[in-house]
């Protein structure tokens, strides 16, 4: 990456510490991993599959808070990886409902890096995901409380969570109608066809003894990986 853009990035996580200060938002969740050898891969950098099963958690997190309820993993954005984790650097996570809608919400999920040795810190990656509330023991719906922004940035963000969400459904649509007219080209998919089976057991599962969306991305991170090989 250029000086330019690192510097890009340096002020854009100093703005948004400067319009957090003094301002607690309720639905902002904050974790903090150490990276160990079982995190890693076989290049002893932390898996990708590792870090969505905690990015996934961490934004479970806040979508609970603001619902009150059990919520479940509905769909995650694309995530570009700007930068490699090794063994013994600090993974932070940082998770916030950008907007509520009906019985679905944005939150938005900002993971960065230090090393505590060298006190570096970078920006690893940034996503959106969505998560849906599940129903009561009766079988109703929860309706979601709509989310107050209260600095500037949050403003922003839930301004344009209304667009991101139109643009999901669009996208769905699209790769719908191409699946559907049989016109994708591409390589034969036996030739890189890998096909994996899970037992899904204790450790697996999260909090409401599901396995969960995470944990689902990791396995899916898993079989990528071999068929790209």
């Amino acid at each position: 990456m250029t000086s330019q853009v690192l510097d890009d990035l340096k002020e854009e996580d100093e703005e948004e510490e400067e319009d957090e200060e003094g301002c607690v938002n309720p639905t902002e969740v904050k974790m903090s991993q150490i990276v160990m050898p079982c995190h890693c891969n076989h290049q002893q950098e932390l898996s990708v599959g590792q870090l969505l099963k905690w990015m996934d958690s961490t934004a479970c997190l806040s979508a609970e808070r603001h619902a009150g309820s059990l919520c479940v993993t509905a769909s995650m954005d694309d995530i570009h990886f700007e930068h490699t984790i090794s063994v013994g650097q600090v993974v932070n996570i940082r998770a916030k409902v950008n907007r509520a809608f009906s019985t679905s919400m944005e939150v938005g999920i900002h993971v960065s890096c230090e090393d505590l040795f060298s006190d570096r810190h970078w920006r690893v990656c940034h996503s959106y995901a969505t998560f849906v509330t599940q129903r009561t023991n009766t079988g109703q719906k929860v309706t979601l409380r709509p989310v107050v922004p209260q600095t500037q940035r949050e403003h922003v963000e839930y301004s344009v969570a209304a667009e991101r969400r139109r643009v999901r459904m669009l996208h769905s649509d699209i790769v719908k109608e191409l699946l559907s007219s049989g016109s994708v080209d591409g390589v034969a998919a036996e030739k890189t066809r890998v096909e994996s089976v899970e037992l899904v057991l204790p450790p697996h599962a999260n909090h409401q003894v599901n396995t969960f969306g995470g944990q689902i991305m990791a396995w899916m991170v898993n079989v990528a990986t071999i068929a790209a090989r």
